[in-house]
């Protein structure tokens, strides 16, 4: 038996092995493709702006955008083909796979007023917020003792 001076490196490896060992198991024999849209939420102007980068996407007939009582839903499907042939190669690749963000809303937002725009992959909401909730700064103090 062989002994070995016990690193945090060793525990790090151990780790990995076990998430790498157990892919086939979690994905299957062959993993769906995985799409995660970057999603940003901002306030910008007394608005909160979400911006979803979603290239390639049909967004008339692949995305939906809706409000399901105080939470915004974003979802959508993609799918992809590539075709590569060249001389004794052949290749066909499709991906897909679909996503959901729930992002919640603060109180007192009017659905009605919500906006959606589409513009070179970026699918951006607009949610006005009610004046009373718009966000001030206030520094508090910290009481010590």
């Amino acid at each position: 038996m062989e002994l070995k001076v016990w690193t945090p490196l060793f525990d790090l490896e151990k780790e990995m092995r076990s998430v790498f060992d157990r892919f086939p198991r979690i994905f299957g024999d062959s993993p769906e493709f995985v799409f995660r849209p970057t999603t940003d939420m901002v306030r910008e102007n007394g608005d909160l702006v979400v911006t979803v980068e979603v290239p390639g996407l049909d967004i008339e007939s692949d995305v939906e955008v809706m409000v399901e009582g105080d939470v915004l839903v974003i979802k959508g499907e993609k799918s992809a083909e590539k075709e590569l042939s060249e001389k004794d190669r052949y290749m066909h690749e499709r991906h897909f796979g679909s996503f959901e963000r729930r992002l919640p809303l603060p109180d007192g937002v009017m659905p009605e007023a919500i906006e959606a725009t589409y513009d070179k992959g970026v699918l951006k909401i607009k949610v006005p917020m009610p004046a009373e909730t718009v966000e001030t700064v206030r520094s508090i103090p910290i009481k010590v003792g």
